[in-house]
């Protein structure tokens, strides 16, 4: 067989093996997560929940994946990825069933933590694996494809889940994700590869390398708006986009869950567009650093018409909005370039940690400011309510964004 045969050959196995189940737990990561963008009214029917207490259920799938972050990383960077994703399954398997039988809210809570501890943080394991098993001319076409998997997550928990719920329940709903988890740790154990990795040096401290990545210029520039750019269409999309469609602009489910099946395929355009089209550009001399920039300004501006409230029943928006939700992952093949290869895990780890603990954040607040004004009898909260929360939240990236065109022009390393 000819030998750009078998380099094919081989880059399409490597696919089918680590991209598929991985890409299938992404997409089972992103799906549960943003479950509550369509079963808020029936958890909160259910449970007697209040903006608060909605806002902290969902976002406490990101906290309890925040929390576990670090030493996460630090297992990945010495076990590898196969081992670290079937301790996820098996925490997914263990939040499905909790969730599927809650029968108070503080049991919801808990097994929304599980799901947050184990398939939530699934994608820093993917990262990592793309890092070892595939050159990195082909690190952001990789994430794309593993990011894709997670847009088809967000598809199916837009208008297909509401269809679904026409029909069954809501707990019906992860006891099938449970089966779906339980296949592929069958998968998992029995197909994915192993591969022995690169450690860091004994005398390589946890602390010193993560020292290492903190003060890092191309770090402190490029990951803190990176990072709040996911938190912020995480936030938007996984749970409040809900609440401004329905209170502000004064849709209807039926019309909201078309206007979230917008950004869900827009989304899936945007993760495959985005790593495909940096890696060609790149090739050609264009900075991914100036690439990452554009996309951040373009999520940022259409959250401008959040907060102002404008066209409020358009499409557009969620369109944009799809299309660069996830720019913000392009900063790790820009920064894994510059650590060694046994600094990856932890470098992706440092600014997960920090996008799950800002959705956290944002979700909460969000969820706090709209009670300070409190719903009507109807159940609605007013628009001045969202006008301040989406606007707190356009002020910060602003404060962000800013920080990094100030220092990006320090970079001397041509992404």
């Amino acid at each position: 067989m000819p030998c750009n045969k078998i380099m094919v050959y081989n880059k399409m196995k490597l696919i089918f093996l680590i991209i598929i189940p991985f890409g299938v737990g992404y997409m089972l990561s992103f799906f549960l997560r943003n479950t509550n963008a369509i079963l808020a009214p029936e958890l909160s029917a259910t449970f007697s929940l209040n903006a608060t207490e909605i806002g902290f259920l969902t976002s406490i799938f990101f906290f309890s994946g925040a929390i576990q972050y670090i030493p996460l990383a630090i297992l990945l960077d010495k076990f590898g990825p196969k081992k670290i994703f079937i301790w996820e399954i098996l925490l997914a398997i263990a939040g499905c069933l909790l969730t599927s039988y809650a029968d108070s809210y503080i049991m919801l809570v808990i097994g929304r933590a599980f799901l947050g501890f184990g398939i939530g943080s699934c994608l820093t394991t993917a990262l990592k694996s793309v890092t070892i098993w595939f050159p990195s001319q082909f690190w952001a076409t990789a994430n794309g494809m593993i990011l894709f998997s997670g847009s088809i997550g967000a598809i199916l928990s837009t208008k297909p889940l509401q269809i679904f719920m026409t029909t069954y329940h809501w707990r019906d709903l992860f006891l099938i994700g449970f089966i779906i988890c339980f296949l592929l740790l069958i998968l998992v154990i029995f197909l994915m590869p192993e591969k022995k990795i690169e450690v860091q040096s004994d005398k390589e401290s946890n602390f010193y390398v993560y020292m290492q990545i903190i003060k890092n210029k191309n770090f402190y520039t490029l990951a803190p708006v990176s990072a709040l750019g996911l938190a912020s269409f995480f936030s938007i999309q996984g749970l409040w986009a809900n609440g401004w469609m329905s209170d502000v602009a004064g849709l209807t489910q039926e019309q909201i869950g078309i206007r979230l099946l917008i950004v869900a395929i827009a989304m899936s355009f945007g993760t495959l567009g985005n790593g495909a089209l940096v890696d060609y550009l790149s090739k050609r001399g264009f900075n991914r650093a100036k690439y990452l920039a554009i996309g951040l300004l373009a999520l940022f501006l259409i959250q401008i018409s959040f907060a102002l409230n404008i066209d409020t029943d358009g499409y557009w928006q969620w369109a944009i909005l799809g299309l660069t939700g996830n720019i913000g992952v392009l900063v790790h093949p820009i920064l894994n370039k510059t650590y060694p290869p046994g600094y990856s895990a932890r470098s992706i780890s440092t600014i997960a940690v920090s996008t799950f603990l800002m959705v956290f954040l944002i979700q909460f607040s969000i969820g706090f400011i709209l009670d300070i004004w409190g719903p009507n009898d109807l159940g609605s909260y007013p628009k001045v309510a969202y006008n301040y929360a989406f606007g707190m939240l356009v002020i910060i990236e602003g404060i962000f964004f800013s920080w990094m065109l100030v220092n990006i022009r320090k970079l001397k390393i041509n992404f």
